[in-house]
């Protein structure tokens, strides 16, 4: 059975998507698997002491997670629900877990952060998206789940790699969608779709050039216009220039858009 993880921190955020998450999940007859990362608190004295045990914060995580866990189960009496909780870093740790169940999908919601905090560190889901290689749904705090029949791909018109095609081919076949690529102009330039039409031919997807001097003006004028359910963007970060740029680029799509995202890696 497909799988897919939902990482929370019982904020309302993570708990909205976390619904989404399993919505999605019964429309694909997949499983759920709630994901709460714990640390333990350290006051910043001369001498550090911990707050609380380890033991405690685990307990206190398992016991938010089978409240979660319920009020799902409640919700949605068919879903198969497992919890995890683990000590460690958010990201690292949600990779690890994805490595080992091959998910479909890791569903969480968007966090914001802004100034000095954004350009150093990005958010917790902007640094899941770059060390996970599974597809990550980043959901806006109050989205509520509708069905996803208007897809919309953000293309910058790069050699897409053909595996990362086939990711979003077998995802867009799955949710029944239509698939729509956009690619947002901030400048002059000659424009060469075909390859790309090409390699998504499977889908016989729209296309759309838009000229914007800002991106993410251009994808939320075009989600708009066809009143898109799901925003599609591909991340890379090639050489030490993107993986400088990484986290500001991933923080403006999923933080500017109204309806969810989706970060799909070769």
């Amino acid at each position: 059975m497909n799988t897919i993880i939902i990482p929370i921190d019982f904020s309302p955020g993570s708990e909205n998507a976390m619904h989404y998450g399993a919505q999605l999940a019964g429309e694909l007859n997949a499983s759920v698997v709630l994901v709460h990362i714990y640390q333990v608190p350290i006051t910043m004295n001369d001498m550090p002491v911990m707050i609380f045990s380890a033991d405690e914060s685990k307990n206190s995580a398992d016991t938010g997670l089978e409240r979660c866990r319920e009020e799902l189960q409640q919700n949605y009496p068919e879903l198969t629900i497992a919890t995890e909780s683990r000590l460690g870093s958010v990201a690292e740790e949600v990779h690890l877990i994805a490595k080992e169940k091959n998910p479909l999908a890791i569903v969480m919601g968007s966090q914001h952060t802004r100034g000095l905090e954004r350009m150093l560190f990005g958010s917790t889901t902007a640094s899941v998206i770059r060390h996970a290689h599974y597809p990550v749904f980043a959901i806006p705090l109050g989205f509520k789940k509708t069905a996803i029949k208007n897809i919309v791909l953000a293309a910058d018109l790069e050699d897409t790699p053909v595996p990362l095609c086939h990711k979003i081919i077998e995802l867009v076949q799955l949710l029944g969608a239509s698939l729509h690529i956009v690619h947002v102009k901030i400048k002059e330039e000659a424009e060469r779709p075909e390859k790309l039409l090409e390699k998504m031919s499977t889908l016989s997807p729209f296309y759309h050039s838009i000229d914007n001097k800002k991106v993410k003006d251009g994808l939320e004028k075009y989600v708009q216009e066809v009143n898109a359910d799901l925003l599609i963007f591909l991340p890379h970060e090639h050489n030490l220039i993107e993986r400088m740029f990484f986290k500001v680029h991933t923080e403006d799509i999923i933080t500017n858009t109204r309806i969810p995202a989706l970060a799909i890696k070769a």
